[in-house]
């Protein structure tokens, strides 16, 4: 049994984008008798501001924040729950305030279920202000710093650069590899395609892209666009 696993920003959207009406109609062309799934750092609320219904319907189940939250059928199947400590809260206050971006948000620490979302830029940014952020980043690498000195600080913490602008914090383990090992275990033998484009060990794709390389049951395609994405799946 093929089940196929997919991220959102990046993968099958552009960041915080909808997706567009070519790519919605080539999925849905696509998924017919497949069994896929959703698995993404994005509450639910934006899973579905960014997919139209009819993909989350074809869709067999979204895992959110994380896979922190796994959703079918508007249905909450299971869900974890965690909080930030205040120490970590005055830690990513401090990083906000000592930043070098002269851009900075308001919002900056957006709770989830089972993690937090970190963003210097503010999760209320605009496009334009995200890719401004993105492109400084990518200079500064600020968020990689950031999530080297809180990993060094907080062990038993996993922080992950996540989408175009922000860090996913969540406990360790609490990772979109519970996506794949709740698969592995409720369809014994099937074989899991992941789709996504933040696989480096730095990325929130990076877990479930090593869980499904070590038990060796499936195939890893990092994407660099949902183009690639839909290149791919018209392939298949």
């Amino acid at each position: 049994m093929k089940i196929y696993l997919f991220d959102i920003d990046g993968t099958l959207t552009e960041p915080r984008q909808k997706m567009s009406s070519e790519n919605v109609l080539k999925f849905l062309s696509w998924i017919t008798n497949k069994n896929a799934y959703l698995v993404t750092g994005s509450d639910y609320p934006k899973v579905k501001q960014q997919l139209p219904d009819s993909i989350i319907r074809k869709c067999n189940g979204t895992f959110c924040s994380m896979a922190n939250q796994f959703i079918q059928n508007n249905k909450i199947i299971y869900e974890n729950k965690w909080k930030p400590t205040q120490s970590l809260k005055d830690d990513l206050n401090f990083l906000y305030k000592s930043s070098e971006f002269p851009h900075k948000g308001k919002t900056i620490i957006e709770p989830r279920v089972g993690m937090v979302n970190f963003s210097i830029v503010g999760r209320e940014a605009s496009q334009e202000q995200r890719d401004i952020y993105s492109r400084w980043d990518i200079i500064n690498k600020e968020r990689e710093t950031i999530v080297k000195i809180l990993s060094n600080k907080y062990t038993w913490l996993d922080f992950k650069i996540g989408g175009q602008i922000s860090i996913d914090i969540q406990p360790k383990g609490a990772n979109k590899s519970q996506a794949s090992k709740w698969l592995r275990e409720k369809f014994k033998g099937c074989e899991l395609y992941f789709f996504g484009d933040k696989c480096s060990e730095s990325g929130n794709d990076y877990d479930i892209v090593k869980d499904i390389e070590e038990h060796g049951d499936g195939k890893i395609f990092q994407v660099e666009s949902p183009s690639d994405t839909i290149s791919i799946l018209m392939r298949d």
